[in-house]
């Protein structure tokens, strides 16, 4: 099992990326850009055919895998605080977390606009549109304030485009919610989670704050009766800013970053999913560097 990895150092503001066994707790390789943007650190990352396109504040980038090397970015005006990214039928999507909006491209790898999805829903009587002007240059501009949902993170599921939406400024915290964007109903309520996933009928988010792994069992049987509460809750049992989740094989592993005003090394917790059993480990130095930031992992099979 080996994942490859966005980082980022918020202290010394540089990034890139990682091939990380979890099992191990090894890094295998590792790869450090020279770019210099608003925040250096990659951030969202999927894998496309030969290539990982990446985020990072306001650019994507593209990786090739083949000869592990950065090749080129793309820029786009209305790009503000990207998170995640999903590929879905040949589509991009890019959590934009700034504008509150979900970006859709065709052609991943030169990408052409399709359209915006705005994950604020008005039947919600919770979240308000903010006034965006699209013409202005928000690729240039550094912590949009405030949020109406800022969502993080996007999995895609047959008809439902479920949404991570963390607390507005305006409104306190435990404000956070997941929602179907496609129709506004609400999965869970009350909760600032920032990943995602669908993982044998089940869904699978990490309670940032909490330390915590939240399971609601069964969702789309219990479409009906939405919103839920979690059926099931592991502990991690130490502290950090929990995100970056990736399940494979019954083997949960989520990331806790420590960039935020510390200078700790980010935390792993390999979760076994048949036996509840969490392991804590900390994501070793490769090359003398320390990573103190991570988002987006995704499996890598060569």
């Amino acid at each position: 099992m080996k994942f490859i990895i966005p980082v980022e150092n918020i202290i010394t503001n540089n990034g890139g990326l990682i091939l990380y066994d979890p099992i191990h707790n090894a890094i295998l390789s590792q790869y450090v850009h020279n770019k210099h943007w608003i925040r250096s650190g990659w951030r969202g990352g999927v894998v496309y055919k030969d290539y990982f396109i990446t985020t990072d504040w306001q650019d994507l980038h593209y990786f090739n895998l083949k000869t592990w090397k950065y090749e080129y970015s793309y820029k786009n005006t209305v790009f503000n605080d990207l998170h995640y990214l999903v590929i879905n039928d040949d589509k991009l999507y890019i959590v934009n977390t700034g504008l509150d909006s979900i970006e859709i491209f065709h052609n991943p790898l030169k990408p052409i606009f399709i359209n915006r999805r705005f994950v604020f829903q008005s039947n919600l009587n919770r979240f308000t549109q903010r006034d965006i002007n699209l013409n202005r240059e928000w690729n240039k501009e550094y912590k949009i304030r405030p949020h109406v949902c800022h969502p993080n993170c996007l999995t895609i599921h047959n008809d439902m485009m479920l949404t991570t939406c963390f607390e507005n400024e305006t409104r306190g915290h435990k404000t956070g919610c997941i929602i179907d964007i496609n129709n506004g109903k609400i999965l869970l309520d009350k909760h600032n989670c920032h990943d995602g996933i669908i993982y044998k009928g089940d869904f699978y988010t990490s309670g940032t704050r909490e330390n915590k792994i939240y399971i609601i069992k069964n969702i789309i049987k219990r479409r009906k009766n939405w919103p839920l509460k979690p059926d099931d809750v592991i502990n991690i049992k130490e502290d950090g800013w929990w995100r970056g989740m990736i399940i494979k094989d019954d083997i949960l592993v989520l990331f806790a970053s420590y960039g935020y005003g510390k200078t700790r090394a980010s935390k792993v917790a390999v979760v076994d999913l048949k036996t509840k059993l969490v392991a804590i480990k900390t994501l070793p130095q490769f090359e003398g560097r320390k990573w103190d930031t991570v988002y987006q992992p995704q499996l890598f099979e060569v």
